[in-house]
């Protein structure tokens, strides 16, 4: 595993989420690990098909679709 780093969250937010996510989550840490992982992996995704139009459309403006 990586380093761990410390960040510092209102607690009532923190209280509400440990509430809403307990069935699934083992720890406040466990949720925001997945939660940072699933915007980061969306991010990359929205990357992935905006270079996959860019190509797309180089090659319609070569003619070759």
């Amino acid at each position: 595993m990586s380093q761990l780093r410390k960040i510092q969250l209102p607690e009532d937010l923190c209280v509400k989420a440990e509430k809403w996510m307990a069935a699934r989550f083992t720890s406040l840490e466990e949720l925001v690990t997945f939660l940072l992982r699933e915007i980061i992996q969306d991010e990359d995704d929205k990357l992935d098909l905006q270079e996959e139009e860019l190509v797309q459309q180089r090659l319609r403006d070569l003619g070759y679709m």
